[in-house]
């Protein structure tokens, strides 16, 4: 079972890449559609962003007050097919993720590994907090993953990781 503090790194890790995937890429190069279909960086990482707020709810947190409405990039959400009235920026969207990986990171300091088993309302049914965390760790992953394909498709082909 992973720990509370081996999350915590990974959630570290996960910011730190996402920092590095974005970096450089303009703000137009973040609409780039791949060509098959799918969703552009800006997408992916509103949803990231936005993703975090089910994990603070599996860590019994509330959405921080003053936080930007998200919606635009919850699962099932349409694609960003270029720019939009009301769009937020990547720096805004990195603004939001920063105040929220800080909110998580503080609900998870008095955590300890049996709080990791304690049942939580999961996704349709109860299931361990632990399980619904490497859940959420895996979906984070998989988008974490498609930011260096679209670095690709803005041109950005250098070796990040």
């Amino acid at each position: 079972m992973i720990t509370v503090k081996e999350y915590q790194s990974l959630l570290k890790g996960n910011l730190e890449v996402i920092n590095e995937q974005i970096k450089g890429v303009s703000d137009s190069e973040m609409l780039i559609q791949p060509p098959n279909g799918g969703n552009c960086m800006l997408w992916t990482l509103g949803h990231l962003t936005e993703s975090l707020i089910t994990i603070l709810h599996f860590l019994d947190g509330e959405k921080p007050e003053g936080l930007a409405d998200l919606s635009r990039f919850q699962r099932g959400s349409e694609p960003i097919l270029g720019p939009e009235p009301g769009l937020m920026t990547a720096s805004e969207l990195m603004a939001a993720y920063e105040v929220l990986h800080q909110a998580v990171l503080e609900k998870f300091a008095p955590m300890t590994d049996a709080d990791f088993d304690e049942e939580v309302p999961g996704f349709g049914q109860p299931a361990r907090r632990g399980w619904m965390l490497f859940f959420m760790e895996f979906h984070h992953a998989y988008h974490i993953g498609q930011l260096e394909l679209l670095r690709n498709l803005a041109g950005h082909t250098e070796k990040i990781l």
